[in-house]
């Protein structure tokens, strides 16, 4: 059967009149986890919120004729909580709020919160607002990678061992970045590279020489980056370095420093806000304080042996 022939399955597909949310192919390739695979959360989310976003045509009823555009949501912005998102999807609650934490880390959303004053008079704070940056969907939507053309008459190119692709660890997103090894994003954890060198601030270097060694890679670099975009976003100094400082006495009383089980400080200092995280840990002092059980059991007791047998031991 030829491909131009559709098949009785293709006609009746393609029959059904299917609406609903669309993702763009495109989006499994740039809007990834820290690992290089596709964020599915995150895209499933960001194809909710520009469903919201797309107009829906009004037209003349007898005519037929466009007459223009409609929103599909009241207001200036789509107004849904993190719950609401969650139940939609099947999320939980956590994995709904880091998912478009990284969207927006990405620059791909705008998350606002309100306070609003509904029909009834009742005053609502925290209401959450989502607004889809439209110049950066289209260019993860519709951006195709340069191919390099090959002449028979130059020097085929070669790739040059001083290049890298480092993947971000961004949660509010991630995104694939490839760049030089001496340069670095300074502020926003999707900022355009810039050449930088010994730029590490007094705090942030402070914070490095209290962080657990890691067995493996850990980029100072990359982790400074990170740092840059929670000061950007609000969060102080003093706060990250409190984090710094559990997490250290969270891997030394657990026995982790040193091993590939301390986190990446990328991950650390992420929009998944592990500095916020309490670290507590039972210390190994703690452990080897409780008292060992004195109970010996049955095993090495001497009840005595007989030969009698088992019916005239009662009978005596």
């Amino acid at each position: 059967m030829s491909i131009t022939t559709p098949t009785p399955t293709v006609t009746a597909i393609g029959s059904i009149n299917i609406s609903g949310n669309v993702i763009p192919a495109n989006w499994w390739r740039h809007v990834v986890l820290p690992s290089g695979k596709p964020d599915s959360t995150a895209i499933m989310l960001l194809s909710d919120i520009v469903y919201w976003y797309r107009p829906v045509d009004v037209r003349d009823e007898n005519s037929g004729v466009l007459v223009g555009q409609r929103k599909r949501f009241h207001g200036d912005k789509l107004q849904r909580s993190y719950q609401a998102f969650a139940d939609q999807f099947g999320f939980s609650k956590r994995e709904t709020t880091d998912a478009l934490k990284r969207l927006r880390g990405a620059g791909l959303i705008n998350l606002e919160l309100r306070t609003v004053q509904t029909q009834t008079g009742v005053t609502l704070s925290n209401v959450l607002f989502v607004e889809p940056v439209a110049e950066r969907i289209a260019e993860i939507t519709t951006h195709v990678e340069a191919e390099q053309v090959l002449r028979s008459d130059v020097t085929p190119p070669t790739l040059k061992s001083e290049t890298y692709t480092e993947i971000t660890t961004e949660t509010t997103h991630t995104e694939i970045t490839t760049e030089n090894t001496n340069t670095l994003a300074p502020s926003g954890d999707d900022a355009p590279a810039k050449r930088i060198k010994n730029d590490y601030s007094a705090e942030f270097e402070t914070a490095w020489a209290n962080y657990p060694k890691r067995e493996g890679s850990n980029s100072k670099p990359a982790a400074f980056k990170c740092w840059n975009a929670r000061i950007k976003e609000g969060v102080a100094s003093e706060v990250l370095l409190a984090g710094v400082e559990r997490y250290a006495k969270f891997c030394q009383a657990k026995g982790q420093t040193n091993t590939a089980y301390v986190m990446q400080a990328t991950r650390f200092f992420g929009p998944g806000c592990e500095y916020e995280n309490l670290w507590s840990a039972m210390s190994p002092q703690a452990v080897s304080n409780q008292k060992p059980s004195t109970h010996t059991g049955f095993a090495n007791r001497n009840y005595g042996t007989t030969t009698a047998p088992f019916m005239e031991r009662f009978n005596k």
